[in-house]
Parts: C-alpha cells; structure tokens; sequence
C-alpha cells in the first residue's frame, strides 16, 4: 500500500518535455528547512488521502492528454507499495517519473531491475560533507547513499533531473561549486539550481531571511558551466544570457 496525500492534475514542468500529473506520498525522511511540503513529513494523515481508484479514474479521465505520472513526496521509496504501484501505472500506459531524495539506493535498484521508472528527478541538498546536516537526518552515511542512487541513474541512461533548492543562508558559492564537482564525479550532465520559494516550509524563519536574486543565480550558473542552469519560482528556465 502507498499512501497517497496529494495530486496535482496538470504539469509542464515537473516531468520535462511531458504532460504529466504530480501524485505525492506521506512521509519523508529528511527535514529540510526549505521543504515547502511540510504537512506531508510531519502530518501527512492531515491531508484527504487518494485511493488507488481514485487515482486511476483520473488517469483513465485524462487520458490522451496526459503523458507521464510524477510520483513524488514526502519520499515514495519509503512506501513498499512503490514498485506495484509504478508498475499499475505504466501497464495503464502512462510513463512514470520518480521524484526521489537518493537515500533507498536498494529500492531504486529493484525498480531498475523491472525497467522502472522512465525517468528520475533527484533532489541533491548539499555538500556531502554537510549532508547529514542540512538534511537534519544525523546519519552520517546519508551522502553515500545518496551518491549511489544517483550513479544507478545515470548508468540506466534514463532521464535524470537533478535539482538543488538554493538559498543564501544554507548553501554558498563554494559549497554550490563543491556540489557541482561531486556530481560531475558522478556522470551528472545536467544540474538545475532552484531558487528558494519563501512559502511555508520546515524552517519558517528562512522566508524572512535574505537570499539569492535571479540574476545572482544565473551569475552563479554561468561561473561553473553550460551544464547548470537556474529554474525561477515560475518553474520557467532562466536565460543565461
């Protein structure tokens, strides 16, 4: 069983170059302070759980519009209904994103072994020498789990989004541009920087405090390479230029 607590019924932007709904999982495992999902990590029953016929009435609704299912969270790969669950999908003729935070590389490897998901999104929230840290997970194996799931991605070939919400007071220049070589070190070709959306999250003292601009995102794009680029709070691509 997956508990589902959310879907988001239109999106251009969540699964690149698809159409695609957002389905989102209770529960997580990281405390992020910028989480703008808060009542699905601490509180996920607070919000009106969808049933699998629910869900698939819907996608049975939408089809032929709808290309691809983004499962995110919370986390999905804390959920042991997973696996059927992105199978259901795809059998139902919808390709199938998983929205991850990299730490259940085993899980991820089993899906892999049934030729799920068509893509990945990756969520990568720092320095691995301050992953522990930023995350609020105390574990100080966090990254290198993180770093496996991520090289199981990249070796399937399929599409990867890995992302990076950015604000002032958590990560600086030198730890983006430390990120940047750590994934690079993985076979990541392309990174996309997110800017913070000071909406409520996790730490609701951070949307008061002063970060990055658009354009300081961008200068920061520019000065470690083609391959990172910056997503503004529209969800659009920000020009480099």
């Amino acid at each position: 069983m997956i508990d589902i607590r959310g879907l988001f019924p239109f999106s251009l932007v969540d699964y690149p170059g698809k159409i695609s709904c957002i389905i989102f999982c209770g529960g997580c495992n990281f405390r992020c302070p910028f989480c703008h999902n808060p009542c699905l990590v601490f509180d996920p029953a607070s919000q009106p759980r969808i049933t699998e016929p629910q869900l698939f009435h819907f996608l049975e609704s939408r089809r032929n519009r709808l290309e691809g299912v983004v499962i995110s969270g919370g986390e999905p790969t804390l959920h042991s209904g997973l696996h059927r669950l992105a199978d259901k999908i795809r059998s139902a003729g919808f390709l199938v994103k998983l929205d991850t935070n990299g730490t259940n590389p085993e899980v991820v490897r089993q899906l892999l072994e049934d030729s799920l998901p068509d893509a990945f999104g990756i969520d990568y929230k720092a320095p691995a020498s301050d992953y522990s840290r930023l995350t609020g997970t105390g574990d100080s194996g966090v990254a290198e789990r993180v770093h496996r799931t991520i090289r199981m991605a990249v070796e399937s070939g399929r599409f990867l989004d890995v992302r990076t919400t950015v604000h002032r007071e958590l990560l600086s220049p030198e730890m983006l541009a430390q990120m940047h070589r750590e994934l690079r070190g993985l076979g990541v070709k392309r990174w996309m920087l997110q800017q913070f959306n000071p909406v409520e999250v996790i730490d609701d003292e951070l949307p008061e405090k002063p970060t990055y601009s658009d354009a300081e995102l961008v200068r920061i794009a520019r000065s470690l390479g083609e391959d990172v680029l910056v997503r503004g709070l529209t969800g659009r691509i920000i020009s480099r230029d």
